[in-house]
């Protein structure tokens, strides 16, 4: 089996959307005007967040090569039990949104 980091599977878990119904549109100048008094303001601290993020390794290269050693050894133990229990959490904080 091959590992990679493309993460071609987390698009068919990404949050899908439902069409949004409006009673009616706005005309062009209420439009226009509420822009104008609009006002967004960014928390400064997000930048910090992007760049660590930005930094941050897509996976634990150690961890991976671990496993991939476990594995070729013969000694990775796999826990059904766990792995149903993330499952079961997994789904349910799913079904929880």
């Amino acid at each position: 089996m091959k590992i990679d980091n493309t993460s071609k599977a987390l698009g068919a878990y990404g949050a899908q959307s439902k069409p949004v119904r409006r009673e009616s549109t706005p005309s062009t100048s209420d439009s226009a005007s509420a822009s104008a008094s609009d006002n967004v303001a960014i928390n400064p601290k997000i930048g910090a967040v992007e760049r660590e993020v930005a930094n941050a390794p897509a996976f634990d290269a150690a961890k991976v090569d671990a496993i991939k050693q476990a594995i070729a050894s013969g000694s990775f133990q796999i826990n059904p039990d766990k792995i149903a229990d993330q499952l079961i959490a997994s789904a349910q904080d799913l079904l929880s949104r």
